[in-house]
């Protein structure tokens, strides 16, 4: 039920001979029923995690629970997860049907039960009247349907995923985090994902774990993530970010490098304290004047010193002189405003919009 431990991981650490620490001292829980994200580049630690979730690796220290019950040295077979990898693996000689129900069959299953659950499944991941296709006539995505119908076709009680839609072009990876996420809601169970891609995890995820070099950076739902990062680790990987040193010139006010002073949010953080201003594109306007921008609002003076289309949007780079120079994006509408590189402009944004991050 919701609000239960489905995952839980108490001071796992995992290494590979003497030197390498994959994971270092994970603690984390994962409640059932959440579609939850590990989150990092490269290295990070991350596919680490999931397999030894899967029982695929073994803690050198720590330990795993599933639903409460220690997993110990339990494995991946005996344990209550299936996992689906990028590589799909498909039986090419087998059908639509069988591939999905090739589990079944191994655990016995009484054949009228594997062709309900198998017909069931089908219906779930959208591939009906494809039951008799081979792989190879079907398409990546397609693929990657049956690849999933046979995990959770097991009724798993977590299902774990390594990178699944890293095969597929962009378009059918933008449809297919949809659809995993409406057929996470319809089943209900956990799903544990693992990805590089920060739209993925933010379209998807309930929460988000970030990692960098085998530890947690941040856990948080989406919204937390992308609107407050809690270090310039996340800041600059989740998103795009601009970055402006100063330092802090009294509680709610940053003295950038030019001289300005600017609100924003600073936390605790004391005057005097090295920080980046961390700023999202999306959440800075221009104008042509201080005198257009709203009142009470932050305002800097700038140059455009680049112009970028991108359909939906202009980005701007706007040059602040000693201060540095952050990105401006601005939705493509009738009534916007176009500026060409070397007007003088002034950068307006909210408070709220601006957060101060120790180094």
């Amino acid at each position: 039920m919701q609000g239960q431990t489905a995952v839980g991981l108490s001071s796992v650490t995992k290494k590979f001979g003497e030197d390498v620490v994959a994971v270092d001292d994970v603690d984390l829980e994962i409640e059932d029923g959440e579609f939850f994200s590990l989150l990092g580049p490269s290295g990070c630690g991350k596919t680490t995690t999931l397999r030894m979730i899967a029982g695929l690796e073994f803690p050198t220290d720590g330990s795993v629970r599933i639903f409460g019950e220690e997993m110990g040295l339990r494995p991946p077979n005996k344990r209550p997860v299936n996992t689906v990898f990028q590589s799909y693996a498909l039986f090419p000689h087998m059908n639509v049907e069988d591939n999905i129900g090739f589990g079944l069959r191994m655990q016995k299953v009484e054949k009228t039960e594997i062709r309900t659950r198998v017909g069931e499944t089908i219906d779930l991941v959208r591939l009906t009247g494809l039951n008799t296709r081979r792989p190879g006539a079907l398409s990546g995505g397609q693929q990657q349907r049956v690849a999933l119908a046979r995990a959770l076709v097991n009724q798993p009680k977590v299902l774990l995923l390594d990178e699944p839609l890293g095969a597929l072009d962009l378009k059918l990876r933008q449809t297919m985090q949809l659809e995993l996420k409406d057929i996470q809601a319809n089943v209900g169970i956990t799903f544990v994902y693992v990805t590089h891609d920060q739209e993925e995890a933010l379209t998807m995820s309930d929460r988000i774990a970030v990692m960098d070099e085998g530890k947690l950076a941040q856990v948080g739902g989406s919204e937390d993530i992308y609107e407050s990062p809690s270090s310039l680790f996340v800041a600059s990987f989740v998103g795009e970010m601009s970055f402006l040193p100063g330092e802090i010139a009294e509680s709610g006010s940053v003295r950038l490098a030019g001289g300005e002073v600017v609100q924003a949010r600073t936390g605790s953080l004391a005057p005097g304290t090295s920080v980046t201003l961390t700023l999202r594109p999306e959440k800075l306007h221009l104008y042509g004047d201080a005198s257009e921008a709203p009142s009470g609002r932050n305002a800097i003076d700038g140059t455009v010193t680049r112009k970028t289309f991108f359909g939906g949007a202009l980005s701007y780079e706007v040059d602040l002189g000693a201060s540095g120079s952050f990105d401006v994006r601005v939705e493509n509408i009738p009534s916007m405003k176009r500026w060409d590189v070397g007007d003088k402009v002034v950068v307006d944004f909210h408070t709220e919009a601006a957060t101060a991050l120790a180094e």
